[in-house]
């Protein structure tokens, strides 16, 4: 039986209600899908979710979830230093709508092994930035112009790679373009967090300038003021 296979039984054991089938099947698929094929990374983490909504029917499945959780920060707190594993605490923490645990156990990393902390920061940007730490984020956050100015190149060479395929890429090309926003616009919440407001409004209108697709820049340039008034109220 392959992972794939694996995983689709603990899916279809999931919406059937056959809780602990499924939460074998998705142990299972989390401990060992990666050593079958590494390319069925994406879709492990994509397993977390539905783990976690497994979770709210059957609590041992939430029970099990935190544990994996628990063993991964045991682990890096002794000092191995696996970004993957990282990862893999940031999206359990997010699927079960706990950022402020990433916040809190990034911190407690930092302490224990301030290296392997500083190339995880990055990964803990999010959660930094949710827990309104905005002078750690701004000691963590690489320069706001030369950030901004790469994540315009990568979106216009992204976007111009989607335009290629044969198939429909207005999906695609939302999902690059609302990263782009959201990158852009937590960058804009640390310095205006820490009082360089001048900046922010400098940063926000370079990262529309940069754009040279017309269409490209109009929902660029509305999806920042839309976050931009989000944050202000």
């Amino acid at each position: 039986m392959t992972a794939l296979t694996r995983f689709s039984d603990a899916e279809d054991a999931l919406h059937e209600g056959r809780h602990n089938e499924a939460l074998q099947g998705f142990i299972w698929f989390y401990q060992h899908a990666l050593d079958e094929d590494p390319a069925l990374e994406e879709i492990r983490y994509y397993l977390v979710g539905m783990w976690a909504e497994l979770g709210r029917a059957y609590p041992k499945a939430l029970d099990a979830l935190r544990t994996v959780r628990a063993d991964k920060a045991k682990a890096l707190l002794a000092g191995a230093n696996d970004r993957e594993a990282f990862w893999d605490i940031v999206i359990i923490d997010s699927e079960l709508g706990d950022t402020a645990a990433t916040y809190q156990y990034y911190k407690a990393l930092a302490a224990a092994s301030p290296a392997f902390a500083a190339e995880c920061a990055l990964i803990a940007m999010p959660a930094i930035v949710e827990a309104q730490d905005y002078a750690l984020a701004a000691k963590l956050m690489p320069p706001a112009e030369p950030f901004v100015r790469e994540m315009a190149r990568v979106l216009e060479q992204d976007i111009a790679a989607i335009k290629q395929r044969p198939f429909s890429h207005l999906p695609e090309r939302r999902a690059e373009i609302t990263t782009y926003v959201s990158e852009v616009q937590r960058v804009l919440t640390v310095l205006a967090g820490n009082g360089e407001l001048e900046d922010a409004a400098r940063i926000e209108a370079l990262a529309v300038g940069l754009i040279k697709s017309p269409s490209v820049r109009r929902e660029v340039a509305a999806g920042l003021g839309k976050r931009s008034r989000a944050r202000v109220s």
